[in-house]
């Protein structure tokens, strides 16, 4: 299934979150792994048969270093994002909405 940009948005976010828990990061560190990362999730854009096996294995290969920094749990949690992400819209999970219905009883 092709990502769509709020997914990629939605994966940017989520290496940013990591990247701001790694340890012992200098910032100059930071900047190239960003770069590594925005550019691989650029990529996905154009994959339109993308599995979550198949882009697990790529950033194995490509971002091993930046994977390598990020805090405990973090490549599970990936994981578990991009099998979500790239699940058919029909079957991923509704976030609820905040506010209710106007028809709505509550």
């Amino acid at each position: 299934m092709k990502l769509k940009d709020a997914d990629i948005q939605e994966l940017n976010d989520f290496f940013e979150e990591g990247l701001s828990r790694a340890q012992k990061l200098e910032k100059h560190q930071k900047i190239n792994f960003r770069k590594k990362i925005r550019n691989e999730l650029y990529f996905l854009l154009g994959w339109e048969l993308a599995t979550p096996v198949g882009v697990m294995n790529r950033w194995e290969e490509r971002l091993s270093d930046v994977l390598k920094v990020m805090p405990s749990g973090f490549r599970d949690d990936l994981a578990r994002r991009l099998i979500d992400v790239l699940r058919s819209p029909l079957l991923r999970k509704k976030k609820p909405n905040p506010l209710p219905a106007a028809n709505d009883p509550r």
